[in-house]
């Protein structure tokens, strides 16, 4: 771009052009810019035209000389020229430039996003036993295992078996699809706490048993400390931790200690057996 087409820009947008009188502090060294042609007129080529019409014109013509004009005697020598800046004003700038220099702003490390946490499918079986007890089993599908017995039996050691019954199963994930990988395991906390919430207002309880390591991780509206057995409250509702029936029905030294952990938290259901 010529110097007269970037004026002329300039002066377009509203923006004024200047010429400083010295380099400025960090400024990029200056540059000569490209001059527009000549344009033909009539008379150019007349020796005494007092103006150059091209730049080739400009560079190549020998600088006239200039007249010094004799001095008198007796008079005082020319000032100094004041275009070179002097070392006072360079000092103040360069003083003004560090002060008001914006500091770059420290990099901030990138946080990384945890790996993603991916859980097989799994079924829970629930049981609802009037208002005072939500079961809720990690099962084992196809391990053809007596756990409806095993589960009649802890409960009739309670007392609780002539108590309204009812039985559902929670299946994750909730929509089967085979074209789609292993679902996260945040999904499967979110969905599971959030149901076993929902159900517990919906039908309230007095105890919430969460049964295996599924029911532990997925199910539990409050932190567990990952142990085989534990008793926490949750909202005025007891919540107990214990191994699933599947667990114990392969590992039967278990069930003592599960029959311990319920003598503890039903003093009054067992006090008699």
């Amino acid at each position: 771009m010529h110097e007269r087409h970037r004026a002329e820009y300039l002066q377009a947008l509203g923006v004024t052009s200047y010429m400083p009188r010295f380099v400025m502090p960090l400024a990029p060294e200056p540059r000569q810019a490209q001059l527009p042609p000549a344009e033909p007129e009539e008379g150019a080529g007349q020796a005494g035209s007092p103006l150059p019409r091209s730049a080739a014109q400009l560079v190549e013509a020998p600088p006239e000389p200039v007249p010094t004009p004799v001095a008198d005697a007796g008079t005082a020598p020319p000032p100094p020229s004041p275009s070179a800046p002097q070392p006072e004003v360079l000092r103040e700038v360069g003083a003004i430039t560090r002060e008001t220099r914006a500091e770059p702003a420290p990099a901030r490390p990138t946080e990384l996003a945890p790996p993603r946490q991916e859980v097989e499918p799994f079924v829970l079986s629930c049981w609802w036993l009037g208002d005072e007890l939500l079961a809720v089993d990690s099962r084992e599908p196809g391990a053809a295992l007596p756990v409806d017995a095993l589960f009649n039996n802890m409960v009739r050691a309670l007392g609780w078996h002539e108590l309204p019954r009812e039985q559902d199963r929670l299946r994750w994930p909730l929509a089967e699809n085979r074209f789609a990988g292993p679902a996260a395991a945040s999904d499967a906390r979110d969905t599971c706490s959030s149901w076993l919430e929902a159900a517990s207002a919906r039908r309230p309880v007095k105890s919430i048993w969460l049964m295996g390591s599924q029911a532990h991780q997925f199910c539990s509206p409050i932190p567990l400390d990952g142990t085989g057995q534990q008793t926490s409250d949750w909202n005025g509702i007891r919540l107990l931790a214990m191994p699933s029936l599947s667990e114990l029905l392969r590992e039967p030294g278990g069930k003592r200690d599960v029959w311990q952990l319920l003598r503890q938290s039903y003093p009054e259901q067992t006090r008699s057996r």
